[in-house]
């Protein structure tokens, strides 16, 4: 069973502003469902987001110097 947490909770967990969660959802960085007026976000959400901001891509690295 999934646990659904609310945006306040999820800024707690990710060390951002409630704002913040809301406006990572409305730029479609962050998933979230809507159950009546309430919005909730899964902890796989949280970690498929952090993953995506966090990811250093694979060409980032610098050239070996000999």
């Amino acid at each position: 069973m999934k646990t659904y947490l609310s945006p306040a909770q999820v800024a707690q967990i990710m060390g951002v502003s409630r704002d913040t969660v809301y406006s990572m959802i409305h730029r479609n960085q962050l998933d979230s469902y809507l159950f009546g007026r309430s919005r909730r976000i899964t902890q796989e959400q949280i970690d498929d987001c952090l993953n995506r901001r966090y990811k250093r891509p694979i060409d980032a690295t610098k050239p070996m110097r000999l």
